[in-house]
């Protein structure tokens, strides 16, 4: 058995926030049209990994539905109860932009539960590393309300059922290219949750993801938001990676390490404006779990966030499942097309990003704060 497991099923794909325009649904002004968020493109690109010969190195498992106790590590019966109202009435929204459908909710506990199962396998040493490819995504999710397509929140619990497993410090990177706002206010006053977020600058939440943002009470110094001008590309994420991820990892010294890796901070993706490409997704991916290897046994989990551009979303996929993997960046036809673009190099308006934070973060300034 392969100690690579690919979590994903069928009812993820079934997920769909229903017809509108970008994120809104069918009303004044907005005709009926697919929604950049429709659920079936995860199927079509868990195809090309199978297609690749990829998905071979991995064990394949069918998660369970979340119950309500995992559930309830970080959400407040209510919203449980909005979600489900919801979608048992077979459309409408359960929180803020969060649309579903009849399957809605039922995608959301398999979501969650499949989160939590694989961290749970890998802190059990049946799997070194996991990746999970389901819908709906979760990192807008707050305890009390759904928000941004986001219905359960499925990294922060699966940090909170690690916890519950008897992990004491657990690393969440986030690299979707908008801001968690629901890990981020999870986790806030949490000194055994560093949370660290690389988004685009004022994108969503507005105001949401300031440098400023580093953690509250006991959880003071374990925030670490990174925003990058719209237009960061391929070496601004690195750099991002290798001179702030890393360095405060090796401070804070985490036991495990989960990924929300939304592939939404592509060159071809409509609801950002970043630069990446299916390398800058394979090396950061070779970048973690190397620093996993280093930290933590190898002990890393990938949960799938954003993703929106159809045609470009499955070789994102590719590229993060290739390296998990250990495999070289597979092919990308559309590589040509933003690889030589002038917002692949790294900026002065990124870098001054990444050297106030090397400055000032309590994680990172002076050779960080350990405990």
């Amino acid at each position: 058995m392969s100690k690579l497991a690919w979590y994903s099923h069928e009812i993820c794909f079934w997920h769909d926030p229903g017809p509108g325009s970008g994120y809104l649904p069918v009303g004044p002004g907005i005709e009926p049209l697919r929604q950049h968020a429709v659920d079936p493109d995860l199927r079509r690109a868990e195809g090309l990994v199978r297609l690749a010969g990829v998905l071979d190195h991995y064990t394949r498992v069918t998660p369970a539905p979340a119950t309500d106790d995992d559930l309830l590590l970080v959400h407040v019966p209510e919203h449980l109860a909005r979600v489900e109202a919801a979608s048992a009435l077979g459309a409408g929204d359960a929180g803020v932009y969060a649309y579903v459908n009849h399957h809605s909710a039922e995608a959301a506990r398999v979501a969650a539960g499949a989160c939590v199962q694989a961290t749970t396998a890998v802190l059990d040493g049946r799997f070194d590393r996991a990746y999970c490819l389901v819908r709906p995504p979760g990192h807008h999710a707050e305890p009390d309300r759904a928000m941004a397509l986001c219905l359960y929140n499925n990294v922060a619990i699966a940090a909170r059922a690690a916890q519950r497993h008897g992990v004491r410090r657990v690393l969440v990177l986030d690299w979707d290219v908008h801001h968690g706002n629901g890990i981020q206010r999870t986790f806030y006053a949490d000194p055994d949750v560093l949370y660290v977020s690389i988004h685009q600058e004022g994108l969503f939440p507005p105001a949401s993801g300031l440098v400023t943002e580093t953690g509250t009470g006991a959880g003071a110094g374990r925030t670490l938001n990174v925003p990058l001008p719209a237009g960061s590309g391929h070496e601004a994420y690195l750099a991002a990676l290798s001179r702030l991820v890393a360095p405060a990892a090796r401070t804070f010294r985490p036991e495990l390490i989960l990924v929300a890796a939304g592939v939404d901070a592509s060159g071809h993706d409509p609801m950002g404006r970043m630069m990446c490409t299916s390398r800058t997704f394979h090396a950061m991916t070779v970048g973690m779990c190397a620093l996993a290897d280093e930290l933590t046994d190898g002990r890393i989990v990938f949960v799938h966030e954003g993703g929106y551009s159809a045609w470009y979303q499955p070789t994102l996929v590719l590229a993060i499942a290739a390296a998990i993997a250990g495999l070289p960046a597979p092919p990308d036809p559309f590589l040509h097309s933003l690889e030589h673009l002038p917002g692949q190099r790294l900026r002065p308006q990124q870098s001054r990003v990444v050297e106030h934070l090397e400055a000032h973060h309590p994680m990172l300034a002076r050779g960080g704060r350990s405990r």
